[in-house]
C-alpha cells in the first residue's frame, strides 16, 4: 500500500512540474546597436525560478525578428534547454493607440448620427401629424373667426419651428457624416500599415533551485537603418572647414525604440561571416573567362532572400567596421520617419580657389580643399553647405571619387567677373584638291572685384581628332597647360584686388571637303508649336 502512495505521489509531483504555466514577460528594449541595413535589439530580464523546468515567455517582439539570430544568456546555475519563437496575430487596437483612438472616435460619431436621426425622425412624425390634422371640427361644425386665427397661428409657429429644428438637425448630420468618413478613411489606412504580428522568443530552462535569474536576449532585426549625412560650413576665406557628422535613423519595425541606448555601426548584418574562395582559374576553347571569380556557394547558402529582393542603395564605407556609442537615451518611434542626431563636429584645415569653366557657365565657383577627413571615417552621403552663414546648397560626399583632399563647392561668386567670346570663326574650301580648313579664336576675360587678391583655376578645351584625316592645330593658347589626350586646357592664375586678365585660344581644324565634322557648340530647345 505504501509502494502505491509513493508511487502515486511521484506521478502527480512530475505532472505538476509538466503543467506549471509558462512565466510570460513582454520585455522593454533597452539597447539598439543600429546597422546600415537592420539593427541588434538588446535587454535584460530578472525572471523568478522555481526548481526543475521553467518555460519562459518573451512575448510582443517585432514582426521583422530574424528567427535564427535569437541568443539567449543565462547564469552558470541554470542550464538552457531549448530556444524557440512562435508568432500570434494580435488587435490592431492593442498594439496600435492611434488604431484605438480612431476606433473610439468613428464608434462616437456614429452614436452621435444616431441621435440627430432620432430627432428628425421624431420631428418628421410631428410635422405629419399636423399636416393631417389640419381640418378643424366636422363637415357641419361652424368655427369661429377667434378659433381659426388661434389654430393657424399654432400650425403656422409650430411648422416653422419644427422645419428650424430639421435645417439644423440635416447640416449637424452632413458635417457629422462627412467627419465620420474622414475618420473611417484614416482608420483604414492606419490599421492597414499596423502590422498585427508579433513574435514570442519561448525559452526553456533547467533552474537547480529557487531563484531570480537575469535572461539577457540579443536579435536581429530587418526594416531599419541609418544613412551618414553632413553640414559643411565655412565662416569665411582663410579659416578652417567646420564638418558636422550626422546621422539619419529610420525604424520600421512596428516596435518603437523608446528610451533606449543607441549605437551605430558601418556594418551590414545581411552579409554573413563566409570566407570566399577561389576556383581555379583554366584556359581552353569552350571555356569561360573566370579570372578573380570567387566561389559563391558558401557565401550564397545564407543569404536572406527577402534582403536580396528589397530595393537597395550601395554606399561606400571603411574597409573595417565602425561604431558610435552614443552619451545620451533616445527615443526612436517606429514611423519610418528620420531621426537626426550629430556625430560629431570637426574643425579641418582647408585651402581656398576659384574655379570657373566659362565654356559652360561664366560663373567662378568658389572651392575649399579640406585636407585630415580621412581620420573621421567617413561615408558617402549628402552634405549641405553653408559659406559665411548663407546656405550655399547641396552637395555630394562621395569617398570612391576623392583622394586625400576632399574639394568642396561654395557655390558662385559675383564678385569674380568671367566672360567667353568668340573672336573669329572662318572656313575655307578649296575648288581643286586640299582640304576644308576651319578656324576659331576665343577670348576670355576675367576680372577681380574683390577687395583682396585670389587664386583662380580656368579650364577650357580644344577639340581632340579621333580620324588620322582629321587634324587639329594651335596657334595660340595664352600659356595653357594642355592635357593632349582629353584636350584639356587650364591656367591657374593670382588676380589681384581690381585686376583683369584675358586668355586667347585659337586653333584650326582640317577634314576632307567632302566629309562634314560638327565642330560648333549648339543646344536644343524645347518650345510649343503654334502652328498646325
Amino acid at each position: 500500500m505504501k509502494k502505491v502512495s509513493f508511487a502515486l505521489i511521484a506521478l502527480l509531483c512530475g505532472f505538476t512540474a509538466f503543467s506549471q504555466q509558462p512565466i510570460v514577460l513582454k520585455p522593454k528594449i533597452q539597447e539598439v546597436v543600429v546597422y546600415l541595413s537592420g539593427a541588434e535589439i538588446q535587454f535584460v530580464e530578472s525572471v523568478s525560478l522555481k526548481k526543475g523546468t521553467n518555460v519562459v515567455h518573451f512575448k510582443g517582439l517585432s514582426p521583422a525578428l530574424e528567427q535564427n539570430s535569437v541568443q539567449v544568456v543565462v547564469g552558470s546555475t541554470v542550464d538552457v534547454v531549448s530556444v524557440s519563437t512562435e508568432t500570434q496575430t494580435l488587435n490592431a487596437q492593442d498594439i496600435n493607440p492611434r488604431v484605438k483612438a480612431l476606433t473610439d472616435t468613428t464608434a462616437l460619431l456614429a452614436d452621435n448620427i444616431a441621435l440627430v436621426n432620432n430627432q428628425i425622425d421624431a420631428y418628421q412624425v410631428e410635422k405629419k401629424m399636423l399636416e393631417q390634422n389640419q381640418h378643424l371640427g366636422g363637415a357641419q361644425a361652424a368655427v369661429s373667426l377667434v378659433e381659426l386665427t388661434k389654430a393657424a397661428d399654432f400650425f403656422r409657429e409650430r411648422t416653422l419651428k419644427i422645419n428650424q429644428a430639421l435645417f439644423g438637425l440635416t447640416k449637424t448630420q452632413s458635417k457629422l457624416t462627412q467627419l465620420l468618413q474622414q475618420k473611417t478613411n484614416e482608420l483604414t489606412a492606419e490599421s492597414q500599415k499596423t502590422n498585427p504580428l508579433r513574435y514570442t522568443v519561448v525559452v526553456t530552462v533547467n533552474s537547480k533551485t529557487d531563484q531570480a535569474v537575469e535572461f539577457r536576449l540579443r536579435h536581429l532585426v530587418n526594416d531599419c537603418g541609418w544613412e551618414a549625412s553632413y553640414d559643411i560650413v565655412a565662416p569665411e576665406i582663410g579659416k578652417p572647414v567646420t564638418l558636422k557628422y550626422k546621422a539619419d535613423i529610420y525604424n520600421e519595425t512596428h516596435i518603437d525604440w523608446r528610451d533606449v541606448k543607441l549605437s551605430l555601426s558601418t556594418g551590414d548584418i545581411s552579409q554573413n561571416a563566409t570566407r570566399p574562395y577561389l576556383t581555379t582559374w583554366i584556359l581552353n576553347y569552350t571555356s569561360q573567362a573566370n579570372e578573380g571569380t570567387l566561389n559563391a556557394t558558401a557565401q550564397n547558402l545564407s543569404q536572406d532572400k527577402s534582403v536580396a529582393s528589397a530595393e537597395t542603395e550601395e554606399r561606400t564605407v571603411s574597409e573595417l567596421n565602425t561604431s558610435f556609442v552614443l552619451d545620451q537615451h533616445h527615443t526612436i518611434a517606429a514611423n519610418g520617419q528620420p531621426y537626426h542626431i550629430t556625430l560629431q563636429d570637426e574643425s579641418l584645415q582647408a585651402s581656398f580657389e576659384y574655379i570657373t569653366l566659362p565654356k559652360l557657365e561664366m560663373s567662378a565657383f568658389l572651392l575649399a580643399k579640406v585636407t585630415g577627413w580621412e581620420k573621421l571615417n567617413l561615408m558617402d552621403g549628402t552634405a549641405k553647405v553653408y559659406f559665411g552663414n548663407a546656405y550655399v546648397g547641396e552637395s555630394n560626399i562621395n569617398t570612391r571619387l576623392i583622394g586625400d583632399t576632399l574639394e568642396l563647392s561654395l557655390g558662385r561668386d559675383n564678385q569674380i567677373v568671367v566672360s567667353r567670346s568668340k573672336v573669329e570663326d572662318t572656313g575655307n574650301t578649296p575648288s581643286i584638291g586640299g582640304k576644308r580648313s576651319e578656324s576659331f579664336v576665343y577670348e576670355i576675360q576675367l576680372r577681380n572685384n574683390r577687395k583682396v587678391p585670389v587664386s583662380i583655376r580656368v579650364q577650357d578645351q580644344i577639340p581632340v581628332s579621333q580620324e588620322k584625316d582629321i587634324t587639329v592645330e594651335t596657334s595660340e593658347l595664352s600659356g595653357a597647360n594642355l592635357n593632349a589626350p582629353s584636350g584639356r586646357l587650364q591656367w591657374v592664375k593670382t588676380l589681384g584686388s581690381g585686376e583683369t586678365s584675358k586668355f586667347k585660344i585659337a586653333f584650326t581644324v582640317r577634314y576632307p571637303k567632302n566629309k562634314t565634322v560638327s565642330i560648333r557648340k549648339s543646344r536644343t530647345v524645347r518650345s510649343p508649336r503654334y502652328r498646325h
